[in-house]
């Protein structure tokens, strides 16, 4: 055991989702409410209740009753629950964070919170807690946070830095160890650390601001041994108590599903030779009956499920256990959390498909696809240069603008797991604007034969000029450029063959009558810009 003497201001980050920059209006779903759970939206003074599926949006509120939680998920699988007694604020959910990743902000105004994230590398993202006590950053782990008045925090797994208000030099807790504390931080061993049941206890004899830090060391100390005491004494009990006719599950709830998928273990009992021990996951998954022996005695049972995008079962939050047999039915629950940053989990890259694009619009339409129950990101290169980062969280229609003229456009959509996609495509736009052709000269000339000279040819050349005036000054901008004399054609360039905005066009003209000169100018954008120029030769 050892102190910390500082006023803490709190604040815990936590690596979620790598490499994304996320910005959704919901990021949050609710998986179980108990009690009295109630959300305020933001710019509303009103509570209304908040019921299982439903989603949690930033800058919502979310308070809870007495004897009430309410536990929501992330698009990775990580969970939080909001214990009794509690508000908080959820500030930022997965909003990008300008550094290449994003941050989630919880403000916990009163009580705390349990929280199961999965380790994950991106150093760039971040999850923040702030209870007004104290900083804490963490890495993918397990514990609770909180305290009203009081700052403690404990990790069932990982690590968590705390960092004292002013200080630059943060404080550390590893996996089995808890602190706690007022103006001083006690940082002690517990077996108890991280558990959210645990965290009622740690909360309520911190709550007690009449004892001395030395009493509430004390009491800590007790409470961790009578809680492990108490846990054992449930274990045996559940053993002892398995029936006749019936089970008892020894997999955790919530189970954390990676690579090796959803583990269902437990025993059974039974001497009916026609029972049946089911395990179920969704729609998709069903096992085949799992009791090999039907004598009385009790035996164990296990059951490995695949859990993947590509058979759908990551979308699955329960898994369902049932025991028919010896005129009983006897159902269970496990709470699954699918960590979608797993490989063996998220199989399937995203998919972009180039819809549609309006030149004169200059925007081009993009749907991304196989990101149900995913989250990642969506980037998009400009002739190898960053232009936006968006985040997606499920199959979405992205809409791009263009910049001005022809450029290589460079897409990718890449998942929580890293799965990636890319594909490239050159795009042009060209809004539609007025532009004048300028013809050097009178628009009618009278040319005659040169003096002293009446034997001069019948014909003579000239040279036309006139000059293109397109605001994009550039001819990439043209498409077509002809010039016809008396309705023939004498000059036509098309796209790559325009190479300037400056023309001089040899002309031979003919004695004795008009010669009509007519240019026409086609922008990409499809406006025409028309101009003459007529030579009387005599």
């Amino acid at each position: 055991m050892f102190f910390h003497n500082s006023v803490f201001r709190v604040v815990a980050a936590l690596a979620l989702i790598p490499t994304f920059a996320f910005s959704a209006p919901a990021a949050g779903k609710v998986r179980s409410a108990l009690g009295e759970v109630d959300r305020q939206k933001v710019r509303q003074t009103d509570w209304t209740a908040l019921r299982v599926g439903a989603n949690i949006y930033q800058s919502d509120k979310v308070r809870t009753g007495n004897e009430s939680e309410v536990i929501f998920a992330l698009p990775d699988g990580s969970s939080i629950t909001i214990a009794e007694n509690a508000e908080v604020e959820m500030h930022n959910l997965l909003e990008p964070n300008g550094q290449g990743g994003f941050e989630t902000r919880l403000d916990i105004k009163k009580g705390h919170i349990n929280f199961a994230v999965h380790k994950l590398q991106d150093k760039n993202s971040k999850f923040i807690f702030k209870t007004g006590t104290a900083t804490a950053s963490i890495r993918g782990t397990e514990g609770y946070i909180g305290g009203d008045g009081a700052f403690f925090a404990g990790l069932k797994t990982g690590k968590l830095e705390i960092t004292p208000e002013g200080s630059d030099s943060p404080l550390a807790i590893v996996a089995g160890e808890t602190m706690f504390g007022r103006d001083s931080m006690v940082v002690m061993k517990l077996s108890s650390s991280g558990d959210a049941r645990f965290a009622k206890r740690l909360n309520r004899i911190l709550s007690d601001k009449s004892k001395s830090m030395d009493a509430i060391v004390s009491d800590v100390q007790k409470a961790d041994s009578t809680f492990q005491e108490e846990l054992k004494a449930e274990a045996q009990s559940a053993a002892a108590a398995l029936p006749d006719n019936g089970f008892a599950l020894t997999t955790a709830s919530p189970f954390e599903v990676c690579e090796q998928g959803l583990v269902v273990e437990g025993a059974y009992r039974t001497n009916d030779t026609s029972a049946t021990l089911i395990v179920s996951m969704g729609k998709g998954y069903q096992s085949g009956n799992l009791i090999k022996l039907a004598d009385g005695a009790s035996h164990s049972f296990m059951q490995k499920i695949p859990v993947s995008d590509e058979n759908g079962l990551w979308a699955t939050e329960k898994a369902t256990v049932t025991f028919v047999g010896g005129g009983t039915t006897d159902t269970k629950t496990i709470d699954v959390a699918v960590n979608k940053a797993c490989g063996d989990v998220n199989h399937k890259a995203p998919s972009i498909t180039l819809s549609s694009y309006d030149s004169l619009r200059c925007a081009a339409n993009i749907s991304i696809g196989d990101m149900q129950n995913d989250a990642g990101i969506f980037a998009v290169e400009v002739d190898g240069a960053p232009s936006s980062e968006d985040a997606i969280t499920r199959n979405a229609q992205k809409r791009i603008k263009l910049k001005a003229g022809s450029h290589e456009y460079m897409m990718r959509a890449e998942d929580q797991a890293g799965n990636k996609t890319e594909v490239s495509r050159t795009m042009g736009c060209y809004p539609m604007k007025k532009f004048n052709v300028e013809v050097m000269g009178p628009s009618k000339e009278r040319l005659g034969r040169p003096r002293g000279n009446p034997d001069a040819a019948d014909r003579i050349i000239e040279t036309l000029q006139f000059r293109i005036k397109i605001p994009e000054n550039n001819p990439e901008f043209l498409y077509k450029v002809i010039v016809k004399q008396n309705g023939k054609i004498i000059l036509q360039e098309t796209l790559s063959q325009i190479q300037g905005l400056d023309y001089q066009v040899p002309v031979e003209l003919t004695r004795g009558g008009a010669n009509r000169l007519d240019i026409e100018v086609i922008h990409k954008s499809g406006y025409r810009s028309k101009a003459k120029k007529v030579y009387e030769v005599y």
